[in-house]
């Protein structure tokens, strides 16, 4: 018989699952909420090493990676070299896919800015259509770090996936706003949960709504 302290160490980790009672609910509760911690701190650190603008995608790409584990029982038992491994092996593919949404953010702050300017009607009706399509690229926004770290389809069908997707599987959309409202209410009300789990919360448990859409895609 393998002694257990002979054994891979996700292994280890995977048996909270079958710890019995509430000491197993306990565990994997813990386990969850410190990995998201640490995934936020490295999401921070890879987002400030690309320099922000370079950075947010690829760190984004490489928390999914990991937020994606987490999901699973066999979680990273070595977070910190695996998100730099997933950061700089995705640093590339998650920029040029990140792209098109630098490109429409700034149009959006364009909008924003004449949207000041108007009055009446034409600034309701702008200020409608600028929040349709700040909301569906929040959704899209979902799918890019998901297709740039699962996928390795060429550029033009892979951005082509993720600014349709939100289209294509509306009642997934509609899902992850409420995700996202939900996390967003949450912080709003208990800040210091906004510093503790940043962006990893969102990104995990919206990866686990609009990661099926992309299997076979």
């Amino acid at each position: 018989m393998t002694d257990a302290r002979e054994r891979p160490r996700f292994a280890q980790t995977a048996d909270l699952a079958d710890v019995p009672g509430w000491a197993g609910v306990v565990m994997a509760v813990l386990r969850v909420v410190t990995q998201l911690v640490g995934i936020n701190l490295l999401m921070i650190a890879g987002t400030l090493a690309g320099g922000v603008v370079a950075g947010l995608a690829p760190a984004a790409s490489a928390a999914r990676a990991l937020t994606a584990r987490l999901a699973t029982t066999d979680p990273s038992t070595s977070l910190w070299r695996e998100f730099w491994s997933h950061w700089r092996a995705g640093f590339v593919r998650a920029n040029l896919l990140a792209l098109p949404f630098w490109a429409v953010g700034m149009l959006a702050v364009i909008d924003l800015w004449a949207l000041g300017a108007a009055d009446g009607a034409v600034r309701a009706a702008m200020g409608a259509a600028l929040l349709v399509v700040v909301l569906y690229l929040a959704v899209a926004l979902v799918y890019l770090p998901i297709v740039a770290g699962e996928h390795t389809d060429a550029w033009a069908p892979s951005v082509r996936f993720v600014l349709l997707a939100p289209a294509l599987f509306p009642a997934r959309g509609f899902a992850i706003l409420a995700v996202l409202a939900a996390v967003g209410v949450v912080y709003w009300f208990v800040p210091p949960l906004a510093l503790l789990f940043g962006g990893a919360l969102p990104l995990f448990l919206t990866g686990m709504l609009a990661a099926p859409a992309t299997i076979g895609r």
